[in-house]
């Protein structure tokens, strides 16, 4: 019997499958157990019926030789009083019946009946029954040349003539073997439509169970990570009745549920207070910060009348009033684009602004070597362009600063095209410089993280830079990404784009190519 293949699956076996295979092996047992037990009992039914008969046809056998074969006188008038009648002329035996009368061991006189004229037994036959040992009322199985298997049976008559009287087995054994396979049959009717009832009824009973996993599911898919989803997802009343196990599951998972929605809502409150806090302390440090600033520059107007260590702790002051500017600055913007504000939504061309954006950077790091590859056509996105040019400028930033004078930069502007007509753009800014540390790879994207010492040249960085990119790629519903290795770099960002109108993409191709041939010098 083989199961069906989703039973059979190799790993570890589910809780039905080892229910349906369990249920299945304990009543194939059980079947066989029967079927055995059966096919033994009939046969000590059918054994027994034949030694009736048997004892019946040496009854009738003696009781034959006593009255015919004893030399007493016949008393049928007219006949010879030795005449001895032979075996084949007895009567009152069944079809299938055997008679043989040995003398000291030989075969005198035989006989086999059947439907139609008695006959004696074949040559062979008579040698088989000849070899074998006869004792007094014993009974033998064994197989007759030309007659098959015989359940015989031997009497001693007298001293020296022993009687042999056989049935035939044949029709026993075909009821046997009969009976054995039409159980066969029945046990493996009923083994199938046993693993085909109990997959069912697990099926069924294991409803409520795919349900709570169903539930699950539809947690795990909720996008939890973003802070603000609800967490209203719950197992139906019909599933939590604490009477039956999966009730109780159903019920302890909505308990759980319950329990991370509430520990989300406070955690959302309090990402919301830290977020309106940032935004708050931002706003408000701008104005002393710009105080600070202002009012340094003004005191250094008069540096010819200051000494030399207050002129050199004012420009310090005014120096690291800027770096603090800027930090607030970053702060800010990271806390309105994760409130989804301060995004200005048109048409851009990803193609000229990464081109603007290589050429800014070939004059501010004059050292490096910048290369940029964009599509003849306009690549256009729903975006904002301030916010999509700052994206480029960190990314190319990154990469200036991180790098060692020398090293080549290339930013790079494709298109593709999923199985839905679905178009992307992709933006990537590959570097040949020192890799970035594998364990800061996956962290790399994060707030007030900066490269390892093996990348960096400069402190000053606030390791924002690229938690802003993130937060852009976010506010676009892009993607980023980093891939690095001691041969270099490569920062990936995918933007959904959508299709140019056919005067803007004339007019974009001829900037782009005026600004490409000054960046490369052709």
């Amino acid at each position: 019997m083989t199961l069906p293949g989703r039973f059979l699956a190799r790993g570890p076996w589910s809780l039905q499958r080892k229910l349906v295979a369990a249920l299945t092996t304990v009543i194939a047992v059980v079947l066989l157990v029967v079927g055995v037990v059966g096919v033994v009992t009939l046969r000590a039914s059918v054994t027994t019926v034949v030694d009736k008969q048997l004892t019946g046809s040496m009854s009738v056998f003696s009781h034959s030789v006593d009255k015919y074969r004893d030399g007493s006188p016949v008393a049928t008038p007219g006949v010879d009083p030795n005449y001895v009648k032979p075996l084949t002329a007895f009567g009152g035996q069944a079809p299938g019946t055997v008679i043989v009368l040995l003398d000291d061991g030989v075969v005198t006189d035989s006989a086999v009946f059947s439907d139609s004229d008695p006959v004696p037994l074949s040559s062979e036959a008579i040698a088989q029954i000849e070899n074998k040992e006869w004792a007094d009322n014993r009974r033998q199985d064994f197989d007759v040349a030309g007659l098959g298997d015989m359940r015989m049976e031997s009497l001693a008559h007298d001293e020296d003539l022993t009687l042999v009287a056989g049935i035939s087995l044949t029709a026993a054994n075909e009821a046997v073997v009969r009976e054995t396979v039409v159980l066969s049959i029945l046990a493996l009717a009923a083994l199938v439509a046993t693993v085909i009832c109990t997959v069912l009824v697990v099926r069924v009973a294991f409803r409520p169970l795919s349900r709570v996993v169903a539930t699950a599911k539809k947690v795990t898919d909720l996008p939890l990570g973003t802070g603000e989803a609800a967490l209203t997802v719950r197992v139906a009343d019909p599933d939590t009745d604490p009477r039956t196990e999966v009730g109780k599951v159903g019920e302890a998972l909505n308990h759980l549920l319950s329990h991370v929605d509430d520990a989300l809502a406070v955690r959302v409150a309090a990402d919301r207070r830290m977020k309106q806090f940032v935004t708050d302390a931002s706003h408000e440090l701008r104005t002393p910060l710009a105080a600070i600033q202002g009012y340094a520059e003004l005191t250094r107007q008069d540096s010819d009348q200051l000494p030399e260590m207050t002129e050199y702790a004012l420009a310090r002051i005014e120096s690291e009033a800027k770096r603090m500017g800027a930090l607030v600055a970053d702060l800010l913007l990271l806390a309105r684009l994760d409130e989804g504000q301060d995004l200005h939504t048109t048409c851009v061309d990803l193609a000229d602004l990464l081109v603007n954006a290589v050429n800014d950077a070939r004059v501010s790091a004059p050292l490096h070597h910048w290369a940029v590859v964009v599509p003849e056509s306009a690549v256009m996105v729903n975006g904002d362009n301030e916010r999509l040019h700052q994206l480029v400028a960190n990314l190319l930033s990154n990469a200036r600063v991180h790098t060692p004078p020398g090293t080549a930069v290339v930013a790079t502007l494709t298109t593709m095209t999923d199985d839905r007509d679905v178009v992307t753009a992709e933006l990537t800014i590959t570097d040949n410089g020192p890799g970035i540390a594998p364990d800061l790879l996956k962290t790399l994207f994060q707030r007030f993280v900066r490269g390892d010492k093996a990348r960096s040249r400069e402190t000053d960085s606030t390791g924002l830079g690229l938690a802003i990119v993130s937060s852009i790629v976010d506010a676009h519903h892009g993607q980023a990404s980093v891939e690095s290795t001691q041969a270099g770099t490569t920062f990936r960002v995918r933007i959904p784009a959508i299709e140019p109108s056919g005067t803007a993409t004339v007019t974009h191709q001829r900037l782009r190519t005026s600004a490409v041939t000054q960046l490369t010098g052709r």
